[in-house]
Order: structure tokens, then C-alpha cells, then sequence
């Protein structure tokens, strides 16, 4: 985890972060990329003293990482060797962010569920629990796709703490 302190522009608009936090995860190659994802995503939350919003943001994570080898990574016929899938936390003062990259230049595309079907509905879990969720191209090639958390308060994580 890299600790960045220098007062650093965030989204184009006025408001700078004082302190932002990054995780990164590699998962090339990984047999078990969803639960390696939500393992690390739980050691970083737990080390940024954000244990209130583990459960979700696992969740949300392995939803993004499955969607990620499912269609990212094979979507084309095959896997392609030269690129993986990332994970990438960002801590702020006022939120975490999930970034889940891939190979694959397609969108994701938000579908309304075929009730019995055995897939399909992980995007419906992202925008259930996240605050807000989308994706954007990357410049060399493949995509990434990001959730944002609100972080709980000082009150609630203290309180949680506690138990």
C-alpha cells in the first residue's frame, strides 16, 4: 500500500486531497482471482482501519473481477497472455474507490436479469450496494471499471470497533 500525502487534484474540480492511499493487486494467472480479490480487498480495508465497509466492497469486488475473467479476459476467444487484471483501491478523506482493469476494450452493459438464468446479475449487485459505479476506456488498450463507497463515519467505525 503506497501512502501519497502531496495535496493531489482529484475528478477536475476544486476540492484536493490531502492524503490518498492506493492498493494494487495483480491477478495474472491467478486460478482464483474473485477470492484472491476480495482477500486483498479486506486486508487493505482492515489496514486502513475501514472495517465497516469490508463486507460490501469485497462483494462488489468479486463481482467486478469475475465479470473482469468472464469477459475481459476471455470475451474474445482465448486469453490474452500479454495483459491481466488488475485491482486497484483508492482511500481518500471522503470515500474508497474499486478499480477492477482488463484487457478487453467492450463496456460493460447493465442488463436486466433473466430470473432463471445462473448469471447475469452482477452488475445489478455493483449498483445495489456501491454509491455510484461505472467505467471508462484505458489509453493503451482494455477498460476499467470502478464502484465508490462513502466511508462510514468516525462515530460508526468506532462503534464497530468496539464489538
Amino acid at each position: 500500500m503506497l501512502p501519497l500525502r502531496a495535496p493531489t487534484p482529484w475528478s477536475g474540480g476544486d476540492h484536493h486531497v490531502d492524503r490518498l492511499q492506493l492498493a494494487v493487486r495483480s491477478l495474472r494467472h491467478d486460478s482464483c482471482a474473485a477470492r484472491t480479490a476480495r482477500e486483498f480487498t479486506s486486508a487493505a480495508l482492515r489496514a486502513w482501519e475501514l472495517a465497516p465497509l469490508v463486507d460490501d466492497t469485497a462483494v462488489v469486488v468479486s463481482e467486478l473481477v469475475t465479470n473482469a475473467v468472464r469477459h475481459g479476459a476471455h470475451g474474445g476467444g482465448g486469453l490474452r497472455p500479454a495483459q491481466d487484471i488488475r485491482v486497484v483501491l483508492c482511500h481518500t478523506e471522503s470515500s474508497v474507490l474499486c478499480v477492477v482493469t482488463d484487457p478487453s476494450d467492450q463496456g460493460p452493459r447493465l442488463r436486466e436479469p433473466d430470473h432463471e438464468a445462473e448469471s447475469g446479475r452482477g452488475l445489478q449487485l455493483v449498483q445495489g450496494i456501491s454509491q455510484r459505479w461505472g467505467w471508462a476506456p484505458l489509453e493503451s488498450r482494455g477498460k476499467a471499471v470502478w464502484a465508490a463507497f462513502a466511508l462510514p463515519s468516525k462515530a460508526t467505525r468506532h462503534l464497530e470497533a468496539c464489538h
